[in-house]
């Protein structure tokens, strides 16, 4: 019995699948996940009685005496960073270890420290982190296209960390923008170009 083989129809269901395929493996996605992290320095608490904010403390000497847990920030110094965000990337475990740290550091500041001190002010920390698919290419789109979040009073500001001042006293300011880097010393370099084009200062905590 003859069978009939036609190459030019069992091509394309060849070929299909194998692009896909190829697509998939780099695991850069057009879509970018972005996590925001800051504190609130009184807005979302301002209807209750300051009673409650007091706290009984004791002191060196084994004194004790009332602590009031009421915090105010007076602008935002704000962080930026790419770091490998989604299972499948390359760096993620590792890279989750020194995302999870720069998230207590922010939270011990802004909950523990009352913000850092500067000049007799107090500010707070706002992070924005940018997932990178632990792409070098992707780390240069993030940078290029802005990686500091924008400001309280832009249009479509974010709300988290920017411009949650005390109730009643409008959006604050981002006092300062800080870039950190990215888990490996490849993405670090990606990002270290424009790092030096714009004269920001970046600090790498993942890389040689």
């Amino acid at each position: 019995m003859a069978r009939e083989f036609h190459a030019s129809a069992a091509r394309p269901s060849l070929l299909v699948p194998l692009t896909l395929s190829l697509a998939a493996a780099s695991g850069v996605t057009r879509n970018t996940l972005v996590l925001r992290r800051g504190g609130d320095s009184g807005q979302l608490t301002s209807t209750l009685d300051p009673s409650v904010f007091a706290s009984v403390s004791v002191g060196p000497d084994g004194q004790v005496e009332e602590v009031d847990e009421r915090c105010t920030f007076d602008g935002y110094v704000s962080l930026s960073h790419p770091m490998s965000l989604k299972s499948r990337d390359k760096f993620f475990s590792t890279g989750q270890l020194q995302q999870r740290s720069i998230e207590m550091m922010v939270d011990e500041i802004n909950a523990n420290r009352c913000g850092v001190g500067v000049d007799g002010r107090r500010y707070g920390l706002s992070l924005t982190t940018f997932g990178d698919d632990s792409s070098k290419a992707k780390v240069g789109a993030i940078v290029g296209n802005g990686m500091v979040p924008l400001s309280a009073d832009a249009e479509d500001g974010d709300g988290v960390g920017l411009g949650a001042g005390p109730a009643g006293g409008g959006a604050e300011d981002v006092a300062a923008s800080y870039w950190l880097g990215p888990y490996s010393s490849g993405l670090t370099g990606a990002m270290s170009p424009a790092a030096n084009e714009t004269g920001t200062v970046m600090v790498a905590g993942g890389a040689a």
